[in-house]
């Protein structure tokens, strides 16, 4: 699979609506507001507005005429990777996205932003906060939860007559209570109806141990929050994966070195009182794992700092995986055992073949290489990739030099 590098691009708007190159604005570097500690990637300039704002297209095409040539042999290919303009302030960074299929797509990041796409029309529907919202998952188009920090947890019943409402949910902890809790919210994954489990910096000491996962559990008036994981005070939690709540893996970093954190679960023993009982994988790396996700049980793949990429096959450990980068990976979604897509900081984008990982194309210049933070698609010809005021769509291998598909 031959991918070369694109050096200038000129596009012709059909289809999804595309931004030119030279229209790219920096963003900003700068801290948003945050009543915990925040998220690199969603960091957003003070004095920018989400709004809301509605565009429309003509479908979720891609029309793209691509002057791009190789440095070798002077032919000429399509970039796999195009961006997206859906109106979306672009000093607003976006920090992680999630879809029920190809026509229900959510965007979260920074200042509350919220973007959904229907498979026609780009909606802005923010949420009314100037925090950062760090993750989206949910099991359903009805049932989509996104967090920010403890206290903030917000639940919608899913996009509908052109919009859509994010109920905030019972915060984790009462501030009077339990006064001594760190860190916001990174990572939320919804397996069933009105289960969630999140994780993330947050952690908090009660009865004797110290949690920094939790879970949905009835509780008087909505939902309430139980403990489903207490790793130890320094972990953090940033990915949340599994095949169903009877097999889940968390990933992140232990330890004051930010050690590699990969543990996994079965499901609930009868004698822990409730808390599902986990075990620690080696993950052989002392890099921090940001991301997970996979097939199944034995198909599981997790990315992370330096180009770091591991692959769990039902072993006693993870397995070392080659990778062509030593950028940080910060996302990883797999649409089958040999089409596996990782993103990452400078604009990194990688694919596996089912034999290696190897770099995919973007219509980025190289002066500006956008951070991505995440990677989702509702299936081989359909992924999307956001980070650092940008989105990149992936609609299928695009013709080479010679005319052959990558």
């Amino acid at each position: 699979m031959k991918r070369g590098s694109v050096r200038r691009a000129r596009f012709a708007v059909g289809g999804l609506a595309l931004v030119g190159l030279g229209a790219f604005i920096a963003s900003c570097a700068g801290a948003d507001s945050t009543e915990e500690e925040p998220s690199p990637s969603v960091d957003a300039p003070a004095g920018d507005d989400a709004g809301s704002d509605t565009r429309t297209v003509a479908d979720g095409g891609v029309d793209a005429e691509v002057d791009a040539c190789e440095a070798e042999g002077g032919g000429c290919t399509e970039p796999e990777w195009v961006p997206v303009e859906m109106g979306h302030p672009s000093g607003l960074g976006l920090a992680s996205i999630w879809g029920s299929g190809p026509n229900d797509v959510w965007m979260v990041g920074a200042k509350g932003s919220v973007i959904h796409w229907d498979g026609a029309t780009w909606t802005s529907t923010p949420i009314a906060t100037n925090y950062s919202l760090q993750s989206v998952h949910g099991s359903g188009p009805n049932d989509v939860w996104v967090v920010s920090t403890a206290s903030l947890i917000y639940r919608s019943t899913g996009f509908s007559s052109g919009t859509a409402t994010f109920v905030p949910q019972t915060p984790l902890f009462e501030s009077a209570q339990f006064p001594n809790t760190v860190g916001a919210l990174l990572a939320v994954w919804a397996p069933g109806a009105g289960d969630a489990w999140i994780g993330g910096r947050h952690r908090l000491s009660r009865g004797g141990q110290i949690e920094n996962s939790w879970r949905t559990s009835p509780g008087d008036g909505g939902v309430a929050w139980a403990p489903v994981g207490a790793f130890g005070g320094t972990h953090v939690i940033n990915g949340i994966w599994g095949t169903g709540p009877n097999d889940a893996w968390m990933v992140g970093a232990k330890g004051t070195t930010l050690l590699s954190f990969a543990s996994h679960t079965s499901g609930v023993s009868a004698t822990d009182g409730g808390m599902p009982t986990w075990t620690e994988v080696d993950t052989a790396s002392f890099a921090v794992l940001h991301a997970i996700h996979g097939t199944g049980s034995k198909d599981v793949w997790a990315v992370g700092n330096a180009g770091t990429i591991r692959h769990f096959a039902g072993g006693a450990t993870w397995d070392i995986v080659g990778s062509p980068t030593s950028q940080n990976l910060r996302g990883v979604w797999a649409a089958g055992s040999d089409d596996v897509w990782a993103v990452g900081e400078n604009g990194t984008i990688l694919h596996y073949d089912g034999t290696a990982w190897t770099p995919s194309t973007a219509a980025m210049p190289v002066a500006d290489q956008r951070d991505l933070y995440a990677v989702w698609g509702s299936g081989p010809a359909d992924v999307w990739a956001v980070g650092d005021g940008i989105v990149l769509h992936y609609s299928g291998p695009k013709p080479g030099p010679n005319g052959d598909a990558k």
